[in-house]
């Protein structure tokens, strides 16, 4: 199973790149500027990628498309194989979350 690893202001977190159903950008609402990704599996799983010291209103504490774009490509090059793969995004991630 591939890994996509994500970037910590003191260390990394490390997301799997398989069963990834789609990666998007939060925009409008609560969550706005956060990523989500959502994976298949026996129950639906959904990650929320939020950048460390985001703020609602601040669109420059906000992760971009770019970083969407970043992510995909990273999950696409890796899913299927076996490894780990670094990701680079425009913000550190602060925490992920899991529902």
């Amino acid at each position: 199973m591939g890994h996509v690893k994500l970037k910590k202001a003191s260390a990394f977190d490390v997301m799997p790149a398989d069963s990834v159903v789609s990666i998007k950008l939060d925009e409008g609402g609560t969550d706005d500027g956060k990523i989500i990704i959502l994976f298949l599996g026996s129950d639906t799983l959904k990650y929320t990628i939020i950048p460390v010291s985001w703020a609602q209103a601040t669109a420059a504490t906000h992760f971009t498309q770019a970083d969407v774009d970043n992510l995909n490509n990273a999950v696409g090059l890796i899913s299927g194989g076996s490894g780990m793969i670094d990701v680079s995004l425009s913000k550190v991630v602060g925490e992920i979350s899991y529902t």
